[in-house]
């Protein structure tokens, strides 16, 4: 299931065609004490990281992360060349990105980008081109940078400024 279909949503892990996780549930149900039923749930995650990990899902964990580490160097790379990099063809690379991320490689392009223009627009100064930070980002040209930014945020890159300061939780350290 896309995690995408999770997203606001209140899932019962009964729902799930999942023993283990009809198990959890259970557990969970007849469970009284929160922090007891946290521990439990984070047992079971950590089981199954350990599960993945050992598996030939670690494998391929480990190609997707190449291609998302080369996403954020590089957000306007074709997919055809992150397939390459995963050393899959362009199909199976984009079933297998949306499985394990939750969303289609020019999808997740367009939140790096935007997440990186977000970034440099919070060190903006008036001398700073609004055109050269969209090609920084990746972006065609400048209309493009534009018409997404406001799809992403309500705001044209140079309304928001007015607005707030911008933050970037991809690319920025909270320390």
């Amino acid at each position: 299931m896309p995690i995408s279909l999770l997203h606001n949503q209140e899932v019962s892990g009964y729902d799930f065609e999942n023993k283990n996780l009809k198990q959890l549930a259970a557990q969970i149900f007849d469970c009284e004490n929160a922090s007891l039923c946290i521990s439990i749930i984070e047992q079971w995650l950590l089981l199954q990281i350990a599960d993945a990990l050992t598996s030939k899902t670690a494998y391929n964990i480990q190609r997707i992360t190449a291609t998302i580490k080369r996403l954020f160097v590089m957000p306007a790379i074709p997919v055809t060349e992150l397939a390459s990099i995963a050393c899959l063809g362009k199909k199976q690379f984009e079933r297998l990105f949306n499985e394990l991320v939750g969303a289609n490689s020019k999808e997740y392009a367009r939140i790096v980008r935007f997440q990186k223009s977000l970034k440099l627009l919070q060190h903006y100064s008036e001398d700073t081109n609004l055109a050269q930070l969209a090609y920084k980002c990746g972006y065609a040209d400048q209309s493009h940078f534009i018409r997404e930014f406001k799809q992403f945020s309500g705001y044209t890159p140079l309304a928001l400024l007015n607005v707030c300061k911008p933050y970037s939780d991809l690319f920025n350290n909270p320390t």
